[in-house]
């Protein structure tokens, strides 16, 4: 399939953003094992690995394939995907001040989800496909309260661990 060999070059960002996934969903993984505290400081931990991965892959280099560069329209919808994101958290945040609810970080993490949907146009397929399973695993997480969050949460960080993964090595093919 010519989409998987050609992804490096149709999708120079793939490879970036699989090392920040893996980063994070590790973070939301290790976060899933405690309480409100724990996931927020696991959360944050996780991100910025992912963004010292990110800066010092590109100050170096090695998250471009072979001179490959990304075209301007990706990072700009890099951009609409983190101000989409950025709106849609500020509408959850009024919606459901209380920050220990069950509705507030399942949306979140339907949110996040759904700014893959748009990532996947520059960082490719996997992104997509990614987006769509951390979307339907938050809306059963908001249906199935007899559930632990915290279960929903785990899957969530073993999704973007996965998915990130493979982005970093279909980046490599």
């Amino acid at each position: 399939m010519t989409l998987f060999t050609d992804m490096p070059e149709l999708f120079p960002l793939m490879r970036g953003g699989g090392a920040l996934l893996v980063a994070i969903g590790f973070g939301i993984l290790v976060g899933s094992f405690r309480g409100r505290k724990w996931r927020v400081t696991w959360l944050i931990a996780g991100a910025a690995v992912g963004i010292l991965i990110m800066a010092v892959g590109g100050a170096t280099r090695l998250i471009f394939d072979d001179g490959v560069r990304p075209e301007i329209w990706q990072w700009v919808v890099l951009g609409i995907a983190f101000l989409v994101e950025g709106y849609l958290v500020s509408v959850v945040v009024r919606k459901f001040p209380d920050i220990d609810s069950r509705p507030f970080w399942m949306w979140m993490l339907f949110i996040v989800g759904a700014h893959f949907l748009i990532l996947g146009l520059s960082h490719g397929p996997i992104c997509a496909l990614l987006a769509i399973v951390c979307m339907v695993n938050a809306w059963i997480g908001l249906r199935a309260t007899s559930f632990d969050l915290r279960l929903f949460w785990a899957i969530d960080g073993v999704l973007k661990i996965g998915a990130g993964a493979l982005m970093v090595a279909v980046s490599y093919s």
